[in-house]
């Protein structure tokens, strides 16, 4: 239990605001910018999987913020 406790501390310790920003961003140029030149390629199934990807990390990055906020 106190490994479990310690990586939580460690990931508090490293998972900054700034992190959160970084996150999102990337996650919108995957949304976007990868999403969109995969499906003018015609690549529509990397397409969609990019954007699915950008969507978790959109959603993802500030979500897991609060979570360790909260332990």
């Amino acid at each position: 239990m106190s490994l479990i406790k310690s990586v939580i501390n460690e990931l508090k310790e490293l998972y900054s605001l700034y992190m959160v920003f970084l996150v999102v961003f990337i996650g919108l140029f995957t949304y976007f910018a990868d999403g969109i030149h995969l499906k003018t390629k015609g690549n529509i199934k990397e397409s969609t999987l990019a954007k699915i990807i950008g969507i978790v990390y959109i959603i993802g990055g500030p979500l897991f913020y609060v979570l360790l906020k909260i332990l």
